[in-house]
């Protein structure tokens, strides 16, 4: 009788420890600036209650010229895999792009409703915190004010279209500041918090491979690109 009592208990206790995993939420921190020419990114995700934590970087993002596109230095660091660091850098050029589409095209090919999963996924994910900040100034004061209005057209078209796919928890606080008598300048400044319980993100990363199996050779499309992907990351 003990045992069978023992045996329960344990089965209670995993239980529980499996409902708390899947209630925790998985919390992301954005930051992305841009002034004149430099610009940053900064991505933190933590998991299970802070005991996992990711760190993307983008530290610096150099326009080299029309041909060979940007120079984007990466550096991503996490405390699974003692506290693992790295570092890279890599060219974003117009050929760059081509092969990512061209790779997103393969996925949609490789997988059942991936478009409609995506739509489902997103739904899942709230923003505790959006604030977007853009100060900008031309050498004429009028072009300088219609810059303004066109830029507060284009930020509440984003958040309008947004707002359709991830649930806002706070409504977003947007500015839009021009300056005049100043030297042109432009400078912007991103932050969002948000967040996704591990439950959804688990079942949604279920559906996602359902979705793979049932296409022929999906999977092995899936893998292919993945390695791809790997293969350039580590070079």
């Amino acid at each position: 009788m003990w045992i069978w009592l023992g045996v329960i208990l344990i089965l209670l206790l995993v239980l529980i420890a499996v409902v708390i995993i899947l209630l925790s939420p998985i919390k992301f921190h954005l930051v992305a600036r841009k002034v004149d020419q430099h610009e940053t990114v900064q991505l933190e995700v933590t998991m299970l209650y802070g005991l996992a934590r990711l760190r993307y970087e983008i530290p610096s993002i150099i326009f080299k010229n029309m041909k060979e596109g940007f120079k984007v230095e990466q550096q991503s660091a996490n405390n699974l895999l003692s506290g693992r660091t790295s570092s890279s850098e890599q060219d974003v050029n117009k050929d760059k792009v081509r092969i990512w589409s061209e790779q997103f095209y393969d996925l949609l090919r490789a997988t059942k409703g991936l478009k409609k999963w995506m739509t489902s996924t997103l739904k899942h994910i709230s923003f505790n915190k959006l604030d977007w900040s853009t100060n900008v100034a031309l050498s004429d004061a009028a072009y300088t004010a219609t810059l303004s209005g066109a830029l507060w057209g284009v930020k509440t078209t984003f958040i309008g279209w947004l707002s359709c796919y991830i649930r806002l928890k706070q409504r977003p606080r947007l500015f839009v500041v021009p300056v005049f008598g100043k030297p042109p300048l432009f400078a912007t400044e991103m932050e969002l918090n948000g967040e996704m319980r591990c439950g959804p993100a688990l079942y949604a990363g279920f559906v996602l491979m359902v979705r793979v199996l049932k296409v022929k050779g999906g999977f092995k499309k899936w893998l292919s690109i993945a390695a791809k992907g790997q293969k350039k990351g580590s070079s």
